[in-house]
């Protein structure tokens, strides 16, 4: 599995990390472009479709070991704590499946549709709703534990870090939330929704980036803006950090590293599309999916790796060293 990188446009791709080659392929047989990533644990890969379903599938060669019908198209990208796999859809519930076998352990219904991908921290799982709530849910039984109600959709995906809970809404709010109780600690008013953006949180700082192409670094525990960059396009992407760096995509087709303490560009890469996907970084390479079909593998001028990379390989050499083009259908 080591050296794979993982990405799902209409089928499920698995492309040589060092040339971009395609190592396998499934097909599903669905339609449209999914909005479920690929979430990588134990030697199995777990993708939603767009035809209802969630796959597990072997993550060295593609072989599928179980799939599970959900009834409505897949929305989010699974999460996987403790042999179990969550996930949501468009009818707006939430599931938990037994990673090994498929079989699914609880079930919870929200009023509406959910785009928000799980988290979870401390047995503790969260999600957001278009119901405009943030939920607290047992991962063991789904019992609501609490429920936040914002002003707006919650399509962006949850992110805890030391007891508090980071989310932004399409109220054009970010919310600090206390973990355990969801009671809210600060928020922060940005100029427009944040959409599918979801908050990072590293070094004492938040960064998120909403629907007007702005990117903003957040005090984790007052709230209080540091910086701001503008992309002048729609950031749909979620920030990653690795150091003192920050990447994200924009609207606009570029690829961007931040200074995190200023917001300072170092660099950035125009692809040939919208750049709605959250970069990943492995030993120094950022690997990104952009609206042109193509994953990018870029040298991302840094060391280490981005919290929860879903590939492992060594360092590689410059900006652009490859390109993997991803067929239609």
């Amino acid at each position: 599995m080591d050296g794979l990188v993982f990405t799902a446009s209409r089928n499920i791709y698995a492309l040589d990390a060092d040339t971009g080659e395609e190592r396998w392929k499934f097909e599903d047989g669905g339609d449209q472009l999914r909005s479920s990533s690929p979430t990588v644990r134990n030697g199995t890969l777990f993708v939603g479709g767009s035809n209802d379903n969630v796959y597990a599938l072997d993550a060295e060669t593609g072989e599928r070991e179980w799939t599970f019908d959900t009834d409505r198209t897949v929305t989010t990208s699974p999460l996987v704590v403790n042999n179990l796999v969550f996930v949501g859809n468009d009818a707006g519930t939430v599931y938990a499946l037994d990673a090994r076998t498929g079989a699914a352990e609880w079930k919870i219904k929200t009023i509406t549709s959910i785009q928000s991908s799980p988290t979870a921290m401390d047995g503790v799982l969260f999600v957001g709703g278009n119901d405009r709530r943030v939920y607290a849910l047992d991962t063991q039984t789904g019992e609501k534990k609490w429920a936040f109600e914002t002003g707006s959709s919650v399509r962006s995906s949850p992110t805890v870090r030391n007891g508090t809970l980071f989310v932004g809404s399409d109220d054009r709010m970010v919310y600090a939330l206390d973990a355990q109780t969801g009671e809210k600690k600060w928020v922060f008013e940005t100029e427009s929704k944040i959409g599918s953006s979801s908050p990072t949180a590293m070094n004492g700082w938040v960064f998120v980036g909403n629907e007007r192409g702005a990117v903003y670094a957040l005090d984790t525990q007052t709230g209080e803006q540091k910086w701001k960059f503008d992309t002048d396009s729609r950031v749909a992407s979620s920030p990653t950090g690795v150091g003192e760096t920050v990447f994200v995509g924009s609207d606009n087709s570029n690829i961007y590293a931040l200074d995190a303490r200023t917001g300072h560009e170092q660099w950035r890469y125009e692809t040939d599309g919208d750049v709605r996907s959250s970069p990943t970084v492995v030993d120094g390479t950022l690997f990104v999916g952009s609206y042109d079909g193509r994953v990018y593998a870029l040298d991302a001028g840094v060391e280490g790796s981005s919290e929860g990379s879903r590939v492992a390989l060594g360092t590689l050499g410059h900006h652009h060293e490859w390109d993997g083009t991803m067929p239609p259908s």
